[in-house]
C-alpha cells in the first residue's frame, strides 16, 4: 500500500511526538512542581500522553508546516507551456 509523501511526513511527526510525550511523561514523575497532579497523571497515564503528543504535534505544525498538497518545493518555469519538459522520442506521426 503505497501512501503520499504529505500523509508519510505526518505520520512520521505524529510518532515522534508521541515518543517524545511518553519521554516527557516519564521524565514528569520526577519533577517535584507536580506534585499537586501527581495522583491525576498516574490514574490518567494515556490521556496524559495524549494530550502531551496533541501539544507537541500543534507546535510542530506552527514551526514546521507540511508542504501542501500537490506542492513538490520545485517552482514552474514562467512561461513554461502545456507541454514543457516533454521531448519525442520518434518523429512527427
Amino acid at each position: 500500500m503505497e501512501t503520499r509523501p504529505e500523509k508519510s511526513q505526518a505520520l512520521t511527526r505524529l510518532a515522534l511526538c508521541v515518543i517524545l510525550a511518553v519521554g516527557l511523561y516519564a521524565g514528569a514523575g520526577k519533577l517535584p512542581q507536580l506534585e499537586p497532579w501527581r495522583e491525576w497523571l498516574e490514574g490518567h497515564k494515556i490521556e496524559a500522553i495524549a494530550a502531551a503528543a496533541a501539544v507537541l504535534y500543534g507546535v510542530s505544525l506552527l514551526l514546521f508546516p507540511l508542504p501542501k498538497e500537490g506542492e513538490d518545493g520545485v517552482e514552474p518555469e514562467p512561461n513554461a507551456g502545456p507541454c514543457a519538459g516533454y521531448e519525442p522520442t520518434e518523429g512527427p506521426l
